[in-house]
């Protein structure tokens, strides 16, 4: 049964999934965790939309991981926390595909997140801008603290992209994570990549984003529609949420 379940989901991959390199297909989840006052996981949920084959490989693989516990007071407690995940479908040696799930990090979950405009003095000018906004998820899920940064201080941006980003933050709203049932603030840090098709870059950005690349475990393997430009990642990380990996391994061959 695991094994049609498991060709089910790659079928579904391939033919749904964005393609980002050669017959490589994958995509991300956001996947809601129980974790017990142990670290382990004991419930999943997956989001309705997934289709069901691909969710049930999901919360099989989700469930082999562990969290150091939450706590309060020096006491480990249960809490809930929000996986990102990313499903890739390989091709093997044999002409079929392997299935492999890795862990990209928790922390709150952002709902009707709608992106930022691109401003159009940049489009006019067609600037490129690589920004970071730094904010608090409160209990009740409302944004507050937002501050915006620019993610490389000798590349200067035009004041029209972080007014942008403050903007559309200020529109979002999350689903905070919680310990022993009780929701709790977390601090968050959004990166934001605003580049336009044929976005062309100077030597000095180009040595930028190159020496960025390096030294950011996060993009080291990224893949990029300019293979010789990387550019960072856009996921967003939780600063202190209470929950912190102890065991995520890869999975491979997914059950």
């Amino acid at each position: 049964m695991k094994k049609v379940m498991l060709c089910t989901a790659m079928l579904l991959l391939t033919c749904s999934l964005t393609t980002l390199v050669t017959e490589m297909r994958e995509q991300t989840y956001r996947v809601g965790a129980d974790v017990d006052a142990q670290g382990h996981i004991t419930a999943v949920q997956v989001d309705p939309d997934v289709p069901a084959s691909i969710a049930a490989v999901l919360a099989s693989s989700v469930k082999q991981w562990q969290f150091i516990p939450a706590k309060i007071n020096g006491r480990p407690v249960p809490a809930h926390t929000f996986i990102r995940t990313k499903l890739q479908a390989l091709p093997n040696a044999g002409g079929q595909y392997d299935l492999r799930i890795s862990f990209m990090g928790n922390g709150p979950r952002l709902d009707n997140r709608t992106p930022p405009r691109y401003p159009a003095d940049a489009l006019s000018r067609r600037q490129a801008a690589f920004l970071i906004l730094d904010a608090t998820v409160q209990p009740n899920g409302h944004l507050t603290d937002m501050k915006v940064s620019n993610k490389f201080e000798d590349w200067p941006v035009l004041p029209s992209f972080k007014v942008a980003v403050l903007t559309a933050a200020k529109q979002w709203h999350a689903i905070p994570e919680q310990v022993d049932g009780q929701p709790v603030a977390t601090q968050l840090r959004i990166p934001f990549t605003f580049t336009i098709s044929g976005q062309t870059y100077t030597t000095q950005q180009i040595r930028i984003l190159r020496e960025a690349a390096h030294m950011d475990a996060a993009t080291a393997d990224a893949k990029s529609a300019q293979p010789a430009i990387p550019l960072p990642s856009e996921q967003e990380v939780a600063l202190d949420s209470p929950l912190h990996p102890s065991a995520v391994a890869t999975i491979a061959n997914a059950p």
